[in-house]
């Protein structure tokens, strides 16, 4: 019988500062302002002076109005972009750091977007492909990418052969269009759509063709300008989602704050930030074509004063759409690489992820692969099914990383987890004291090793306390194939437990511990690592640490 840890005796020191990041938040004194696309509460006029019963109507006019303090609220609605939001669009005073609040009320649906819909009166036949399928075409800005096209048919875009035009349904690779892709002629400044029916694809098509300051066609880029007026700069988004054609949240100035958010439908990454400029809590980020968050070292100067420190947590990353395209860069869910330091991971879950190189990286390969690409990376409490691809968890040239009390499961992967150089076989840029503990491995299709690391790629590897009960029977380390049972031996999983874990339903993805699980008191004690399980409830709740993101209570 576990014993009764009161829950105030532990109180983790991020919570405490985000609590007090938050609280700083909601006392800032400013303005409320309203925008409200369908005139819900008045009509809306962009003329307006922003009040609930005269809002204004448009984004743009929102974000270039709101200052330091001032909280502006979107209700229910559609926000189009004609083109990006770009921190010159921000009133800045590099003498407040109070944030700018952007939130929609709850239970209702603020969506902004740069995508915009394609009339089904625009498309026109053009052309049919080999096997005789019509092939339709749209016009479309420079540059243009179309998230959706795979739901109505094969996107194509136009191949040379010699000096002779070719349309081509499924070879060679770079003359189709994947989910996401570029289907459009930058010449011709249209896009293409071949579909499955035969019949014109309607009016359900969006596309993303709006450019924004430098080209960058990114829904928002906070960059940093000349004067150095965005030092100061604090915002936070709450309760809104956001989509969008290419990189929907570009971060390089300032800090963000993304609160029970929703992301979509990228042809890039969905959140691409330096290190330690956002907290991440509770959102939701799926259809996106690189990675849901790509995170790299900071390079712009200190944060602004009070920022807590980086944080993902209780969010989800899931169903990623796979591009092809030249340039693309691979799918991922987190990626921490380029030298960040001290992030945590933790309390997520990752599902239905097709990766190129994993759900979660630690480390990574800047500009081909450097010493120090992660530095005191914490993964925690996640929880990591059904993925696909070559890894679940990659380190690579990672320093005093961890992955400790996760749950990784029902994935078909190369390896669970890769332990690689970020520039192989560069010694220097091998990865320094990982540490892999309290972790479930269990029910995965295993092609190649449990844990690949190979010689040198691991100095001062700690691996122990898992549960491992899995189909594939070995770890390669060292280059040497290494049977789960002879671990041990070589100083691994001294502790380790390979017994099938007990849930309370497996099926239902309910993945807390049911009573007698051999998870129970057989992890290490991690307390300066992990002080609260996924539901935020203490370690421990008895005699040890529970192996896995949650406690037995």
């Amino acid at each position: 019988m576990k014993a009764s840890v009161a829950v105030s005796t532990v109180v983790p020191a991020i919570c405490f500062v985000l609590a007090c990041f938050m609280a700083e938040t909601h006392a800032a004194p400013g303005r409320t302002f309203y925008v409200d696309v369908n005139s819900l509460g008045g009509p809306c006029d962009d003329s307006n002076p922003g009040t609930a019963e005269r809002p204004w109507q448009t984004a743009l006019k929102a974000f270039s109005s709101a200052g330091p303090g001032d909280t502006v609220i979107f209700r229910c609605g559609i926000y189009r972009l004609s083109r990006s939001l770009h921190t010159s669009d921000l009133k800045l005073d590099p003498s407040q750091s109070a944030p700018i609040v952007f939130k929609a009320p709850a239970g209702e649906q603020a969506v902004i977007t740069n995508l915009r819909p394609i009339a089904a009166t625009d498309w026109k036949q053009v052309a049919t492909t080999k096997s005789g399928k019509a092939i339709f075409a749209a016009p479309a800005g420079r540059g243009a990418r179309v998230t959706n096209l795979t739901q109505h048919g094969v996107p194509l875009k136009r191949a040379f052969c010699g000096n002779k035009r070719s349309w081509y349904e499924d070879t060679p690779p770079d003359a189709i269009a994947g989910p996401g892709e570029w289907a459009s002629s930058l010449r011709e400044h249209r896009v293409y759509l071949c579909t499955t029916n035969g019949e014109p694809p309607g009016d359900s098509i969006e596309l993303c063709d709006v450019r924004g300051p430098g080209a960058s066609g990114n829904l928002i880029s906070l960059e940093r300008d000349k004067e150095d007026r965005c030092r100061n700069l604090r915002l936070v988004f709450e309760n809104l989602t956001f989509e969008t054609g290419f990189h929907g949240v570009l971060i390089r100035t300032g800090f963000v704050e993304l609160r029970r958010c929703v992301l979509r439908k990228s042809f890039g990454d969905l959140l691409n930030t330096l290190s330690g400029r956002v907290v991440v809590d509770g959102c939701d980020f799926y259809a996106f074509g690189e990675s849901a968050i790509d995170v790299t070292t900071p390079g712009d100067g200190p944060k602004p004063p009070g920022t807590p420190p980086m944080v993902i947590r209780n969010s989800r990353f899931h169903d990623n759409v796979n591009v092809r395209a030249p340039g693309q860069k691979g799918t991922n869910g987190v990626m921490l690489k380029g030298g960040c330091a001290d992030i945590v991971v933790e309390g997520n879950q990752f599902y239905n992820l097709r990766a190129t190189y994993g759900a979660l990286t630690l480390g990574g390969s800047t500009s081909g692969g450097t010493p120090g690409e992660g530095f005191r990376l914490t993964a925690r409490n996640n929880i990591f099914r059904d993925i696909a691809g070559p890894y679940v968890v990659l380190f690579a040239g990672s320093h005093d990383c961890r992955l400790v009390n996760n749950l990784i499961c029902n994935s078909d992967v190369t390896a669970l987890i890769s332990i690689s150089f970020a520039k192989s076989p560069d010694p220097a840029t091998a990865n320094l004291r990982p540490l892999v503990q309290n972790n479930i491995f269990y029910r995965n299709t295993v092609k190649r090793a449990v844990m690949s690391a190979p010689r040198g790629a691991a100095t001062d590897l700690v691996m122990d306390h898992n549960l491992i009960a899995e189909r594939g029977n070995i770890c390669l380390l060292d280059d040497v194939e290494v049977p789960l049972k002879d671990l041990p031996q070589r100083g691994y999983q001294t502790h380790g437990v390979n017994q099938p874990p007990l849930f309370r339903d497996f099926a239902r993805h309910d993945f807390h511990p049911a009573k007698g699980s051999p998870t129970t008191d057989r992890g290490a004690d991690l307390r300066a690592l992990v002080s609260h399980d996924a539901d935020g409830t203490p370690r421990p709740q008895g005699q040890a640490f529970d192996i896995g993101p949650f406690e037995q209570r």
